[in-house]
């Protein structure tokens, strides 16, 4: 299989490059510790515990709502 060249950034959503934005790492440190699950084998069961966990997906939410609200009142 070709891997197809795409511009992976472009394809994050806006709300997650704004969270490695406002943290202490960058986003190089994102993609590699995505580079490093998927390595590693552990990158679907990590999105799966993620994405059923309702604790992360709460925490995922507020500073989705939190960015969100910061940008209303840049705006």
């Amino acid at each position: 299989m070709v891997p197809e060249k795409t511009n992976i950034s472009a394809r994050v959503e806006m709300t997650l490059k704004k969270i490695v934005e406002d943290s202490t790492f960058t986003h190089k440190d994102a993609y590699e510790l995505g580079a490093k699950l998927i390595a590693i084998g552990d990158a679907e069961e990590t999105m799966t515990l993620i994405d059923n966990d309702p604790v992360l997906q709460k925490i995922i939410k507020q500073n989705e709502y939190r960015l969100i609200q910061a940008k209303k009142r840049t705006a």
